[in-house]
């Protein structure tokens, strides 16, 4: 038995509420079980429960034994003066409030059909990545579309606490949030944190007044980097290290190390150096573009943005001095579709949201329906039990519900799991 348990078994009103007493012997009629509080606190804020006669207002704690109220320390916080019922499933110890008010207290275990905890126990307890992956066929349709609509909701409400702190941190300067956010994003997922710190060596502001010099936006993307402290033999690179040597002095700015960097495991047209040369140029030819990037309408309009060839040199290298067979070019399409899911949708998302431009966050959820489905591990496995994303919008749910859901067997929160624990 949990507390997370009851606590489901208590916010659902799953049991015969038909005979309730409490402890007692006093009947209790059950209003409204209250709001479930997942901070500190009581378990459910304003409940409203008739006691024999009387009506109360307030609040109601859930433990496995009514002792956990001394365990947990209670009748020292004042945040618990206004219990008005305590619902255990074990009654091992009265409580007595000040006053010499004894708090009155519900028994559940009797009231509990023991498939209901039986199921639970099975979904908790599953070895299966997806507990219920034996079982989800038995959802019908309505509950998995609107829970996943409702799960797309969170994860971006997540990514977009990463946007909120950096906002603060730049004093809600939105370019420079953009700009960080991209970084991390080209990045993904070996490079996010060194991509993340460059974007504290080389704030946008520093770059963008340099923008109009594919040179020097190159030349400080890469120094700052830590990639161009090395000796080369190719005259543009050699430029590029001269031009970084005089900006570099001339804006008193400290490198990265190029040994922060990772290279192995990843194909050359995904190496960091050739990420920032991509960047440069999308850089160079947008004077805007976070503000282009909010305007944008479709799918169509986001790629094209991003979809800016390099200078000549990185054509045909990856890597500084490296001369590849293989052709280099702008940023694929693919680069660009992730960019989109958590760069781009997520900064329109809040930046709708704080604005109050609710046309730009309904936008950033309809680009997102448009983008084809994710490609990874998880979306497989989905697709294995007979769950099949139609669109990026899709999958992103289906991300969110395996990984802080499924992952960490949340399902009493979850609504596949509690229509699977109320199948009869």
């Amino acid at each position: 038995m949990t507390e997370e348990f009851l606590q489901y078994i208590w916010k659902h009103a799953l049991f015969n509420r038909s005979a309730l007493k409490t402890t007692n012997g006093k009947s209790i009629e059950i209003i409204r079980c209250g709001l479930h509080n997942s901070d500190a606190g009581p378990d459910f804020f304003n409940a409203q429960i008739r006691v024999g006669e009387t009506l109360w207002a307030g609040n109601v704690e859930v433990h496995i034994k009514s002792s956990d109220w001394f365990k947990h320390k209670h009748q020292n916080d004042g945040a618990y003066k206004n219990v008005i019922l305590h619902v255990v499933w074990e009654n091992d110890k009265e409580i007595e409030l000040p006053g010499n008010f004894v708090l009155p207290a519900l028994e559940l275990k009797d009231f509990v059909e023991k498939d209901i905890y039986q199921k639970y126990e099975e979904l908790k307890n599953s070895s299966k990545s997806i507990p219920c992956e034996n079982e989800i066929q038995k959802v019908n349709q309505l509950t998995i579309t609107s829970w996943l609509d409702r799960l797309v909701s969170e994860r971006l409400e997540r990514k977009t606490n990463l946007i909120s702190s950096n906002l603060e941190k730049s004093i809600n300067d939105w370019e420079e949030t953009f700009y960080r956010l991209i970084l991390r994003t080209l990045g993904n997922p070996l490079n996010s944190e060194p991509f993340e710190r460059l974007a504290t060596v080389l704030p946008f502001k520093t770059i963008h007044k340099h923008r109009a010099n594919i040179l020097q936006v190159e030349a400080l993307l890469l120094g700052q980097a830590g990639f161009l402290e090395d000796t080369f033999k190719d005259d543009y690179v050699t430029r590029l290290q001269q031009e970084y040597q005089y900006l570099k002095h001339k804006l008193n700015l400290t490198p990265m190390s190029k040994s922060e960097w990772k290279f192995m495991r990843i194909r050359p047209p995904q190496f960091p150096t050739i990420r920032l040369a991509q960047l440069a140029a999308v850089i160079h030819s947008k004077e805007h573009l976070f503000r282009e990037a909010m305007d944008a309408n479709t799918e169509y309009d986001i790629i094209k943005l991003f979809s800016v060839t390099p200078s000549e040199y990185w054509l045909t290298h990856f890597q500084p001095d490296k001369l590849s067979s293989r052709k280099a070019g702008a940023i694929g399409k693919s680069t660009i579709e992730i960019l989109i899911i958590n760069a781009v949708i997520p900064t329109m998302f809040i930046y709708g949201r704080n604005t109050g431009k609710d046309e730009i966050l309904e936008k950033a959820l309809d680009i997102l329906r448009i983008i084809k489905p994710e490609k990874n591990t998880i979306i497989k496995k989905w697709e294995s039990i007979g769950i099949h994303a139609a669109d990026a919008y899709e999958t992103q749910a289906l991300l969110q519900l395996r990984k802080e859901y499924c992952d960490q067997r949340r399902c009493v929160n979850c609504a596949i799991g509690h229509q699977l624990m109320n199948v009869k």
